[in-house]
Order: structure tokens, then C-alpha cells, then sequence
């Protein structure tokens, strides 16, 4: 089989070129700057507390210990960003999060309290001085519990919320999939999870936050891969205290690793920000990794049963897959569009499906967010791993090479543009000829 290797030009570069980076010099010089190398003269910091409970009341919190501390400036809470209506903020799908809690905390690790000081070490001694007077609830982490029929509400905040179902989620024809699995000669099953996973960055995520009084402007440096977004999340919080979008300015300097971990607004920048604005100082928090592993943006979580329906030679005829995803306490998944389950409906993925049926169950549980972090994809990965899976599994039961049964099963190239079953348009591709090329390169 003969290929044609496509390049661009070299002046555009691109397309079947190397291209050099051009940030490593500065790097191994030790000139890269982070968020923590930037300094601002009277800058103060914050320590947050937070709770050793996945669900539970806030009956009190104490900070007169940590007042006593030299050094310690202030000590926020949800009932001081109440005041100003900053302790809740919405998600990138449009959900809503508590910025510190005022009545409950949903999960172990969770933002109680904020500590301002004049060095990070006071602020962590004030940190750990504050007393904070639980009763503990019902914890649910479980997703499949959290949607049987006595499993307790966990985001009571919501009106009308009367169980644990975020979303329900569907796409295809379920009868016409039903029918073809009825009627075919073999059929495979798994569970799939794919569980939880945190990108861990090398560095941690941190922020300073100036507000400056005269003129109304925040300057934000912060360890952001989506300055642009943030800007305008910023301003869904905080616009009806003057914050709006064309005053805030979002810096995001070297990140020691992003991954995704660094797309969302988590509270700790939210605080700053609200202790700048009160305090009229510029708030440094850096974040240390307990924290950053215990309660940033995770990834995954996802319960998918799958099938295939076949005949006898290996030719594929219909999927199914029911999945049941695991959100934690709010939906913070990197998907702001109408697609509630993201991109999990290209499940087809290359092959030419006749029949499908893919359903998802978005649930809350007491876990920090989920569904940002490591190249989340907007979903595509979690259905091709489910996909690939089994189409592996069907080649093993039937005694048939995996190859030799994905080529059976592409989608040709005469037939682009392609619509998949499940309503996606495929402008090109040449999906036989990819696989030939990989395993004659192996």
C-alpha cells in the first residue's frame, strides 16, 4: 500500500514539520517566572481553612485564637462574603459552587474559612488556630447510592431539587437499538469505570489579587490556562459589586503544568479577590499540595455499561452504552453547551454503526468537582475508551485479529462526508489507511 505523506510549505512550518521550542532557553536558565516568584510591595497572604468532613453542618467557627496570632489580619468567612452576596459562584456549566459555605460542607477538604496575615507562615499558624464546630451528615460517594430512592439531597440549596440527578442525557434510536440486538448472533457486555484522576502539576495553583481603590480595576495574576474565560466568570461573580469585565485584567505567567487542572475558577482565587477588594492590599494564596490533591479538579469518574451487537463475522450492527457519571458535589465539567453529557455521544466513533443508543446520568455526590482536568476532551475520551474496549473484546470472543475486525468495521473513505447514527457530520477521513500505515511502521 502506498500513502501520500501530506506537509505544508516550510515557511508556514506546521503540517509534517518539527518546529522548535521557544521557551526552553529562558527555563534552563532558571528565568521562567511562576506565580509564586512575583512579588508586590505590602502584598499580604491567605491559609484557608478546611473541612476534615465529606458532609456536614458548620455549627460555629471561632477564629478569636487565630486574631490573637501577631500577624494575623483577618479571618473570612461565608457569612462575610455573604454580606457582599459573593459566597456562592457559578460554574462553567452554569451550576453554582460555594465560594466559602455559609450552613454545610459537601466534601472532605472543602473551603471553610480564609486567613489574611503578613506572611504565609503566620497565615498558616492562623489557619490552623481557627475552631470550627461540626455536625456531621449523611456522606454519599457512592453515585449509584446516591440515586436510589432513600439516598439523602445533597444540594438542598436547590429549590425543587428532590434527588441526586444533575442531568439525564440521551441520544439514538433506543427501539430500532433494541431490535438489533434482539435479533443478532453475538453480543458483548462490560462494565467499564474509569475512575477519578488528578493531573497533579508540578506546580501547585495560586493567585495574587490587587484591587485598586482609586480606579476601581483588579489585576489578577494567576496559574490560569483560560485567562480569557476567567475574565468573564470573574465578572458573573463579582459584576454587581462594580467588578465588571472590561475592570478586571487576568495575568497568567509560566505554569509548572496545567493539564486542565488549571481551567476552572476554584474559591481560593474567588477569596483573594474578595479580601483584596475588602482589605485594599494585594492577597497572595498559593496553595500546597495536600490542598491541590484533595480538592482541585478532577477528571473521569465515569460508569459505563457497553455493548456491541454482531453477526457472526465480526460485523458490528449496533452499541449501546449507559453511563452513570459521577460529578461530585456540583457540575463543573468543561462542556459550557447544550450537550450535557459533552462530546460522549462521538461514541460511534470511526465505525460505521447502523444502530446506537447512548444514555448518561449526571449525579451528585460528597467528592470535590469532577470533569475539568486532564485533557477532560470534552468527554471524546471516556467513549472511545469505552468504544475501543470493546471492540477489543468483541475480536477476543470471536477468535477474530483486532485489527482485521476494526478494518471490517471503519468507515470507508468514498463515504465522506459521513453522518453518524448518533447525528455527527464527518467532513473526511481514512481511517483503514491510518491503521495500515501504524502497523506497517510498528
Amino acid at each position: 500500500m502506498t500513502y501520500e505523506i501530506l506537509k505544508t510549505s516550510p515557511e508556514i512550518s506546521g503540517m509534517g514539520h518539527s518546529r522548535k521550542r521557544v521557551e526552553d532557553e529562558r527555563f534552563i536558565r532558571g528565568a521562567g517566572q511562576y506565580i509564586d516568584d512575583i512579588k508586590i510591595p505590602g502584598m499580604l497572604y491567605m491559609s484557608i481553612v478546611r473541612s476534615p468532613f465529606a458532609h456536614a453542618k458548620i455549627l460555629n467557627i471561632n477564629s478569636e485564637k487565630a486574631l490573637a496570632i501577631p500577624g494575623v489580619l483577618a479571618v473570612i468567612t461565608g457569612e462575610t462574603l455573604k454580606e457582599y452576596n459573593l459566597h456562592w459562584m457559578p460554574t462553567i456549566m452554569s451550576d453554582t459552587q460555594m465560594v466559602l459555605p455559609v450552613e454545610k460542607v459537601m466534601y472532605q477538604a472543602q473551603e471553610v474559612a480564609a486567613v489574611i496575615a503578613t506572611s504565609r507562615y503566620i497565615a498558616e499558624d492562623g489557619m490552623h488556630a481557627v475552631e470550627v464546630e461540626y455536625e456531621q451528615l449523611p456522606v454519599v460517594i457512592d453515585p449509584f447510592k446516591a440515586l436510589e430512592p432513600d439516598a439523602p439531597v445533597l444540594r438542598t440549596d436547590k429549590e425543587g431539587q428532590t434527588d441526586n440527578r444533575i442531568f439525564h442525557f440521551e441520544v439514538g434510536d433506543k427501539t430500532a437499538t433494541e431490535e438489533a440486538f434482539a435479533n443478532a448472533a453475538v453480543t458483548v457486555k462490560e462494565n467499564i469505570y474509569l475512575p477519578r484522576i488528578h493531573v497533579a502539576s508540578i506546580e501547585t495553583c495560586g493567585c495574587i489579587a490587587d484591587f485598586d481603590r482609586i480606579d476601581g480595576k483588579l489585576t489578577l495574576w494567576m496559574t490560569t490556562q483560560a485567562p480569557h474565560a476567567i475574565r468573564t466568570v470573574f465578572a458573573l461573580v463579582a459584576g454587581h459589586v462594580g467588578l465588571s469585565e472590561e475592570k478586571i485584567r487576568i495575568i497568567s505567567p509560566d505554569l509548572g503544568g496545567g493539564f486542565g487542572g488549571k481551567v476552572p475558577i476554584y474559591p481560593g482565587y474567588v477569596i483573594a479577590v474578595a479580601a483584596s477588594v475588602v482589605i485594599g492590599k494585594p492577597i497572595k494564596w498559593i496553595e500546597n499540595r495536600q490542598e491541590n490533591l484533595q480538592a482541585d479538579s478532577f477528571a473521569r469518574d465515569y460508569h459505563m455499561t457497553a455493548e456491541i451487537a454482531a453477526d457472526s463475522d465480526g460485523k458490528m450492527r449496533a452499541l449501546r452504552i449507559k453511563t452513570i457519571a459521577d460529578h461530585g458535589y456540583t457540575d463543573a465539567q468543561a462542556s459550557p453547551a447544550k450537550f450535557r453529557a459533552g462530546l460522549f455521544s462521538i461514541a460511534t466513533g470511526s465505525y460505521d454503526f447502523k444502530n446506537a443508543f447512548v444514555e448518561v446520568d449526571g449525579v451528585y455526590t460528597n467528592k470535590p468537582p469532577g470533569g475539568v482536568a486532564y485533557r477532560c476532551s470534552f468527554r471524546v475520551t471516556e467513549a472511545v475508551h469505552a468504544l475501543e474496549r470493546m471492540v477489543d473484546v468483541l475480536a477476543d470472543k470471536l477468535h477474530i485479529d483486532a485489527a482485521e475486525i476494526r478494518m471490517k468495521n471503519f468507515i470507508q473513505p468514498e463515504q465522506f462526508p459521513y453522518n453518524s447514527v448518533l447525528g455527527w457530520e464527518y467532513d473526511s477521513g481514512n481511517y483503514p489507511a491510518a491503521l495500515q500505515l501504524a502497523m506497517d511502521r510498528k
